[in-house]
């Protein structure tokens, strides 16, 4: 449920230096470089360790696996004597990706390589272990451990999660906060999370601002936050059902759009005033603000509790 983006060294660190040559070959995709290059390079900071973990399993993964190009946007990556059900898991991948084009109004798509990550890369260490989208080139890419193909409708809601993490990244044109991915990409999921959104309507748990919502998603491997990353995820959803509910899901897609078609004046504007590309946009389709997305979001879960009493 993970998405990285392109240049993060998660949380930072000394200067990436020549490692940096094994990063570029990574969002690349040019694995075997960067397995050589990390390798030979060796991990001295955590940041390197993790940039290890991503390399290590997907040119483990490259190294025994076939592509199928499934049409010109989308291909799918498999070990196939681990997955005995390939066509299967093909045509569920694609049904998947396209009922998230379909329901948020994003015909276009965009490039994107499927992953089915080889088992013996599926370790506790493993970064993004549930499943993570990177923004790579020439496509973006999104790896799924192989348990994730055991049932089609577990694979179905993986990839939906995942394919919108591309939608959101392609339509914002990167600009989208942590905070409205994950929102769109639960609604893609079709995962309400009614007992946390009680808990935050009661009270019993804190309903957190933009900028403290967005910071609850890092640290994606320390154990101590597990409590605060699965509340960030509900208050995202309970955003995301909440904007489904006004005008339904192409509606989100033209908020994504809304992130990317600025003049030069609307962004110096922006700039100036401090105002965040997420106030800009949701003032721009919706007619209010981010802080006050957040205010309506908590009624309205305060209304459903209620009605549903």
């Amino acid at each position: 449920m993970a998405r990285y983006g392109v240049g993060s060294t998660a949380g930072g660190g000394p200067s990436l230096g020549v490692w940096k040559v094994a990063i570029d070959a990574y969002y690349w995709d040019r694995l075997e470089q960067a397995h050589d290059l990390a390798i030979e390079l060796g991990v001295a900071f955590p940041w390197q360790e993790w940039f290890f973990r991503l390399i290590e399993a997907e040119a483990v993964t490259r190294e025994q696996s076939e592509t199928t190009a499934v049409d010109p946007q989308l291909s799918v990556e498999l070990i196939p004597s681990e997955i005995p059900h390939a066509e299967q898991v093909t045509e569920v991948i694609n049904h998947a990706c396209t009922v998230v084009r379909d329901r948020f109004g994003w015909p276009e798509g965009a490039k994107t390589l499927v992953s089915v990550l080889a088992e013996q890369s599926d370790a506790p260490w493993t970064v993004g272990r549930a499943g993570y989208m990177m923004d790579k080139y020439p496509y973006d890419k999104i790896c799924i451990p192989r348990n994730a193909t055991a049932t089609p409708n577990g694979l179905h809601t993986v990839i939906r999660h995942e394919y919108a993490h591309v939608m959101v990244l392609n339509l914002s044109e990167g600009k989208a906060a942590t905070w409205l991915h994950e929102a769109v990409t639960m609604v893609a999921q079709d995962w309400p999370r009614r007992e946390d959104w009680a808990k935050f309507a009661g009270g019993q748990e804190p309903w957190l601002e933009p900028v403290t919502l967005n910071a609850a998603f890092n640290d994606q491997h320390d154990p101590s936050r597990f409590h605060a990353r699965s509340l960030a995820y509900s208050q995202s959803a309970g955003i995301g059902f909440y904007l489904k509910s006004i005008s339904g899901e192409s509606k989100i897609g033209d908020l994504l759009r809304a992130f990317a078609d600025n003049s030069n004046w609307t962004e110096l504007k922006m700039s100036l005033t401090g105002q965040s590309p997420a106030d800009e946009a949701l003032r721009q389709i919706y007619g209010f603000g981010e802080k006050d997305l957040f205010a309506r979001t908590l009624n309205w879960l305060a209304e459903r509790g209620r009605s549903s009493a």
